[in-house]
């Protein structure tokens, strides 16, 4: 069991502490709270980091941090988003259900150590991922700016609401799109493979 490889995919979220613009009080308890979650996930991904290897109870201790973890994203997608960026709601859902999925494959794979399964840690760490993909969306989205991925489509909706599709869309299951911002946007998890579906 690597960690470097359980946990290649760790995020920047403090940038949505700056460049948010005019603020109000939902923004602002928006905000802090956002703060604490990374603060406790930063905490959690460090504890996991500095998991001894050689420690009989090294993979209790980390599904138990993957655990706490889970939990964490279930609450942050229970926060009330500010109503000028409510479309992130559905972002903090994405996260919460991709690491939810994520944390059971690991459950899966590492419960019967006997029986083990190297896909299963594959399929954990695409929907890990995947996770940490939309916490870095909902970052650049509350500084006032798109996110900046090859595998974004940004549909922009006229006055009269027809929607007009910049760049071509790209293909993909319909599982891996998102709508993502206020405008609206269209991603998809090209990344994802076979691993996951």
């Amino acid at each position: 069991m690597k960690k470097t490889v359980l946990f290649s995919a760790l995020f920047l979220l403090t940038a949505v502490l700056a460049g948010c613009g005019k603020t109000d009080d939902a923004l602002d308890e928006y905000k802090s709270a956002m703060t604490e979650f990374t603060d406790h996930i930063e905490e959690l991904v460090t504890s996991i980091d500095n998991i001894d290897l050689e420690s009989e109870t090294r993979t209790q201790e980390m599904l138990g941090y993957l655990d706490e973890m889970d939990a964490a994203f279930t609450e942050m997608s229970e926060l009330t988003v500010p109503e000028q960026f409510a479309n992130i709601d559905e972002l903090a859902d994405d996260a919460s259900a991709n690491l939810s999925q994520a944390v059971a494959l690991y459950h899966e794979a590492f419960d019967h150590e006997d029986d083990y399964d190297p896909q299963l840690i594959d399929a954990a760490l695409e929907y890990y991922n995947r996770a940490f993909k939309r916490l870095d969306y909902i970052g650049t989205i509350l500084q006032g700016e798109l996110p900046e991925d090859e595998s974004i489509t940004i549909i922009h909706a006229d006055e009269d609401g027809s929607e007009d599709e910049t760049p071509e869309e790209g293909g993909g299951d319909a599982a891996g799109e998102d709508t993502e911002n206020n405008k609206g946007t269209e991603e998809t998890d090209q990344e994802s493979g076979d691993a996951v579906g």
